[in-house]
């Protein structure tokens, strides 16, 4: 150590020497010294008032001589540094201060006597600045800003010392590594986040935006932040509505709590739809410095849900309406005629051996058949008639006949589409004819609503199939349908008394390893003058006369006796069972099936109810209590023949639904046609966004199973994996088929 600096003291305090009475005496002359004293006592003031001042700063001041030795400081300094005077003054140079002042700069470097701020600025006779750091007895961290500036060194003369100031700034440091930590944090939550997020300042520009946002528009970070988002990732259609938005989220107006969906374009050109939940950021003032915007991409789920809602209103083959916009149309059309006294008329058009093109030609020509059918049919309608596919090989015309004579309209549009069905087709190098049988139905003539005027187009065409086919058939009571009708009721409601009727089961798969997770239950009947008669023989009598719900009743009690024996062996899969539209308007038809279960000690859990989606969309407010007695009874309940009827998806995502069952016509141009299987496709990714159990219907080849392996399709079940049989007939082992 050197030796104790001679002249170290408190800021503005310099040391006296002797006594002096304003006089100076040299060489016997005596001189007035009142003005240099009156100076020393202004400058003294001076010094006092400049103590003071520097004294009362926040900041600590120190100055330094040449050599770096402590000569005035203030009582911050002391305070900064976490020093006492004794301690300062004893410091030979800055650098070289006790351990409790060990200072260090923001890199972690230590201050030493060969580089420090003062020395630096000493030398280089220019103020630095720095940032150092020091370690209290404590442990706590104190943050220190420095400047150290020269004093001296004009016009020549060396340079005399430095001036430190010094501030504590451990708050201000602490608060934005706080800030940066909180930053960095919620940085890693929007980087792992799933869906778009962006903030946007009040002029609309890009403040922060996460990685899913840039991967998902096709743009780097650095080209989205500090941009107008407007001008930069939205249509320019769409712009106006936009700001307009923005707006009011800056005006602090309440936006609709529902996501709002808007398009955006990627760097590519591609517009992708976005389901947006946005929040205001607001500063101290309460003015809103920021939009949150959090955006979902919804374009696939979009374009399955578009797909979807046209397939629920179009064949997928021919292009055109299904029997569900044509039964919209029809009720249409009967209110006009009611209110106007005009009439209407329906027409049924089935295809002669058409059976014998798909079986000697294969589907393929059959499916153009069917093409080139509702091509030539279309070409003969009338503004405001309504051509349709009903299903297999039949076509429905509605004709809106107004004040004309319904029967002369009708009968001339039978006659035209016979002609143009009797002209050839040529199909897979074969050239053949088909011809058709029409059964037409009238109004007000031969019905009052729209259900008995398809019932009774229908009984129309099939008589002129049994006719010899090729004709034109208006619909016409007879007494033999009469006795018909009443004998199959009459034997329909001994078999329900008789024991005549059976149940069947078709299994159920998971498609990931062939193991059997459930079964339906399908009601048979084995009528002793005609044997086993499957259900589209007998269940729509049953649906319109009443029998359905003894039926129904019958059809759960049996499920819970083979449930009962099933479970005795071990065996205990989930049991799937069909309610049909009448059952569905029974008061008490939740309690009579929970009822059953439990008189029977078995799980609700292993029951799910089957409800086809006409009838549960049909009437919406009555069939979702349903619904909702069914879930709290404990049943599972399944959508059956999913897009083959009215879908409303958003209706769909509201019930109570754990399973969704694919129409089993989805999977018939699977895979050969690239169309279908995108729909197929989208089919299962929807039932995966709705968060229920996708179970896909008519399984029928290897191709079809391993398309539905290759898309993740939870369950399957179709004649490949397991026609329909009685339940000793069974096969409960892994389907062979349904292994990967």
């Amino acid at each position: 150590m050197s030796s104790r600096p001679s002249f170290s003291a408190p800021f503005g305090e310099r040391p006296r020497e002797g006594k002096r009475d304003g006089r100076l005496v040299s060489r016997g002359l005596v001189v007035d010294a009142a003005p240099q004293q009156r100076a020393r006592q202004a400058l003294r003031a001076a010094e006092r008032l400049s103590r003071a001042v520097v004294d009362g700063l926040e900041e600590g001041v120190l100055v330094l001589d040449a050599n770096l030795h402590p000569v005035s400081w203030n009582a911050s300094v002391l305070r900064i540094l976490g020093v006492t005077p004794e301690q300062l003054a004893d410091v030979e140079q800055l650098a070289q201060a006790p351990a409790t002042m060990s200072l260090r700069y923001d890199s972690g470097k230590p201050v030493t006597p060969r580089d420090n701020p003062a020395l630096r600025s000493l030398r280089h006779g220019a103020p630095v600045r720095a940032t150092l750091h020091r370690e209290t007895e404590t442990g706590r961290e104190r943050w220190i800003t420095i400047l150290a500036r020269p004093i001296g060194g004009a016009h020549g003369t060396s340079r005399r010392g430095v001036v430190c100031t010094f501030a504590d700034v451990t708050s201000s440091v602490e608060a934005a590594r706080r800030l940066r930590e909180e930053r960095d944090r919620a940085q890693h939550y929007l980087e792992v986040a799933s869906t778009l997020v962006v903030v946007l300042d009040a002029g609309g520009r890009v403040e922060l935006v996460n990685r899913q946002g840039c991967e998902l528009l096709g743009y780097a970070e650095h080209e989205l932040v500090g941009r107008d988002w407007n001008e930069t990732v939205v249509p320019p259609g769409d712009r106006r509505d936009a700001r307009a938005v923005f707006a009011q989220l800056l005006a602090g107006e309440q936006l609709p709590a529902e996501r709002g969906e808007t398009f955006l374009l990627t760097k590519a050109g591609e517009e992708r739809k976005i389901a947006w939940r946005n929040a205001v950021v607001r500063d101290a003032t309460g003015t809103v410095a920021s939009v949150l915007c959090s955006g979902e991409d919804v374009t696939e789920r979009r374009r399955a849900e578009a797909q979807l809602a046209y397939l629920a209103h179009h064949d997928r083959l021919t292009g055109l309406p299904n029997r569900a916009p044509l039964e919209e149309q029809l009720q249409r059309d009967l209110a006009r005629a009611r209110r106007t006294g005009g009439s209407v008329a329906l027409v049924q058009v089935g295809l002669d051996n058409f059976k014998l093109v798909n079986d000697s030609l294969g589907h393929a020509a059959g499916d153009a058949v069917l093409s080139e059918t509702a091509q030539r049919v279309a070409q003969l309608t009338r503004a405001g008639d309504v051509i349709a596919r009903q299903g297999g090989d039949e076509f429905m015309l509605l004709l809106d006949c107004g004040a004309e004579e319904a029967q002369v309209v009708a009968q001339l549009a039978g006659d035209r589409v016979m002609a143009a069905l009797e002209q050839p087709f040529a199909v897979a190098g074969a050239e053949f004819h088909i011809g058709a049988s029409i059964g037409i139905a009238l109004f007000p003539g031969n019905a009052n609503n729209a259900e008995s005027l398809f019932k009774h187009a229908d009984m129309a065409m099939h008589q002129a199939k049994r006719s010899g086919g090729g004709a034109v058939v208006f619909y016409e009571r007879g007494a033999a349908e009469a006795r018909e009708r009443l004998s199959l009721t009459s034997r329909l409601r001994r078999a329900i008394d008789g024991d005549e009727l059976r149940l069947h089961f078709q299994p159920i798969y998971r498609v990931e390893d062939g193991v059997l997770v459930a079964v339906e239950a399908l009601v048979r009947w084995e009528d002793p003058e005609h044997g086993l008669v499957p259900p589209a023989g007998f269940i729509p009598v049953a649906e319109e006369t009443g029998l359905i719900e003894g039926i129904g009743s019958w059809v759960v009690e049996a499920l819970c006796r083979q449930a009962s024996r099933w479970a005795r062996e071990g065996f205990r899969p989930r049991l799937c069972f069909n309610l049909s539209p009448r059952q569905l308007r029974q008061p008490d038809l939740v309690d009579s099936i929970a009822r059953t279960i439990a008189r029977h000690e078995l799980p609700p859990g292993q029951f799910c109810a089957e409800l086809t989606e006409t009838a549960v969309l049909s009437d919406e407010r009555r069939h979702s209590s349903l619904l909702d007695e069914l879930h709290e009874a404990g049943l599972a309940i399944a959508i059956d023949d999913f897009g083959s009827g009215h879908s409303s998806l958003a209706r769909l995502r509201d019930l109570p639904v754990q399973v969704l069952k694919v129409d089993r016509s989805f999977l018939r141009r699977v895979p050969e046609d690239p169309g279908s299987t995108a729909i197929v496709a989208a089919v299962l990714e929807l039932g995966t966004a709705l968060g229920m159990t996708t179970v896909v219907e008519g399984v029928e080849d290897d191709a079809q199973l391993a398309l539905l392996r290759r898309h993740g399709a939870p369950l399957a079940q179709g004649f490949l994996l397991g026609r329909p049989v009685p339940a000793d007939q069974l096969d409960r082992s892994p389907a062979p088929a349904a292994r990967a």
